[in-house]
């Protein structure tokens, strides 16, 4: 299951650093568990800080009103699964105060299919305090004869006693309240989680299951690990616990459980990733990286195929020069120390233990490999994720998938860049590859008469 793309500095101090000025203190994200052998039950969870909304006087007191829309379309079918607006209201108390966060949960059963998922929430008295999040959504069913693992819902905390029936958070006898912002901190460093094993006793009643719990840093290390035992007596368990996250560095992370069987030895896994913010612990591998040292960086462990991928996914940041070199280099050592200096030179702050510029490229990279890859091509050797690895999210995304006589196409706006600047793409082949048909910019590809191109008539 994956976020929307942010860059890992705006997510981990976005309690501190704050928001841009129209953007709204908004977090979402979702999770898939069985329900029958064609849909999943998906739930969709938000936090909504509401500190910088208008406030308007009722009878019954001060109101914060808020708008979520979601609209969810199968792609296929060019129809629309969910479309829809709900309103979130909050009336504040001296208690509480203004800086309390709403937040929620919508429920939906959704057949499998694949999906692109728009949520735009604003304050309903000042529309111009937003915040959008778009995705592509592959649902895929859960086997009724193949044992699985559910997404991994994480969690601010998890009820058992006292849990109240009536929440909008229970299920299992639990009462699951949910961190949409993924973000835990030295001030909250205990990450619940949540989530289901299935058909435990479906397939070989001789078998049991090894259920391991590891915790990946963002350089591929285990940091965390347990694993237990799990019996086929119920043919679908519940899986809660926690995890204290106080004696990890600050670092992006990923959750990963793995249910073996024990037989056969296969696995399904499922994974979430999180972010820490914790300044108070510092880990050996970023006090080598603070003394310049390449022994112990994640370069040092890294295999000739994973030294090529990484370069080939950074070419459009590399120098001429730099490709050349590149190509030269014929020993893994080589290609190794070429990426430590390549990223190092980089960093924008040598006196943080982290490298911001390193950690948001490959975030970047992420996001485009999970929207834009095709059957034809992965999504970093796409137009549309060049022009993304290269300037970012763009200020406004237009859509146009089904416009009379005309091939689906998308604008991109740039407003910080000469002034704004605009980028065109269009699916000419009707296989999801949008092309750059033209941009605006200085030194891109321009093509004033590229409406022709997308034309059907």
């Amino acid at each position: 299951m994956k976020k929307l793309l942010f860059t890992f500095l705006s997510a981990i101090f976005l309690t501190s650093a704050g928001f841009a000025q129209n953007e709204l203190k908004f977090e979402f994200d979702f999770a898939k568990f069985k329900f029958d052998s064609s849909s999943v039950f998906m739930e969709f969870y938000y936090d909504l800080n509401p500190k910088n909304m208008k406030v308007t006087e009722t009878p019954s007191g001060k109101l914060l009103e808020a708008i979520v829309r979601i609209e969810m379309k199968d792609i296929k079918a060019d129809t629309f699964f969910i479309k829809k607006d709900w309103k979130i209201q909050n009336i504040i108390n001296e208690e509480d105060g203004i800086d309390k966060n709403l937040v929620g949960v919508f429920g939906f059963i959704i057949p499998g299919g694949e999906y692109s998922l728009l949520v735009n929430a604003y304050d309903a008295n000042n529309p111009a305090l937003n915040k959008t999040i778009n995705e592509k959504l592959f649902i895929q069913p859960y086997e009724n004869k193949k044992f699985a693992v559910s997404d991994i819902e994480l969690s601010a905390n998890i009820k058992k006693i006292d849990a109240d029936p009536l929440s909008l958070f229970y299920k299992n006898s639990l009462e699951v309240i949910p961190n949409p912002s993924m973000v835990y901190s030295d001030k909250s460093p205990i990450l619940f989680f949540y989530s289901e094993l299935y058909n435990l006793n479906l397939e070989d009643p001789s078998s049991n299951f090894t259920l391991q719990k590891n915790i990946f840093n963002s350089f591929s290390q285990s940091v965390y690990k347990t694993e237990k035992q799990v019996s086929q007596s119920s043919n679908s368990i519940v899986e809660y616990g926690l995890i204290n996250l106080s004696k990890l560095p600050t670092d992006s992370y990923n959750l990963e459980f793995s249910l073996i069987d024990n037989k056969t030895k296969r696995a399904y896994v499922s994974s979430k990733r999180f972010f820490l913010h914790n300044p108070g612990v510092t880990s050996t591998e970023q006090l080598q990286r603070i003394s310049g040292s390449f022994i112990g960086s994640e370069f040092a462990l890294m295999t000739v195929e994973e030294c090529d991928l990484m370069f080939q996914q950074a070419k459009y940041i590399a120098s001429n020069t730099e490709v050349n070199q590149y190509k030269l280099i014929d020993s893994l050592n080589a290609k190794r120390e070429f990426l430590y200096r390549f990223w190092k030179n980089r960093d924008t702050d040598l006196s943080t233990p982290i490298n911001e510029f390193k950690i948001e490229y490959m975030k970047r990279i992420e996001y485009v490999n999970s929207n834009f890859t095709t059957r034809m091509k992965a999504g970093y050797l796409s137009d549309r994720g060049r022009v993304y690895l290269l300037y970012g999210e763009p200020d406004q995304k237009d859509y146009f998938p089904s416009e009379a006589n005309l091939k689906p196409y998308e604008v991109w706006f740039y407003s910080g860049i000469e002034g704004g600047v605009s980028f065109i793409f269009g699916d000419l082949t009707g296989f999801g590859n949008y092309e750059l048909l033209h941009s605006t910019m200085r030194g891109e590809y321009k093509d004033e008469n590229w409406m022709r191109r997308i034309t059907t008539l």
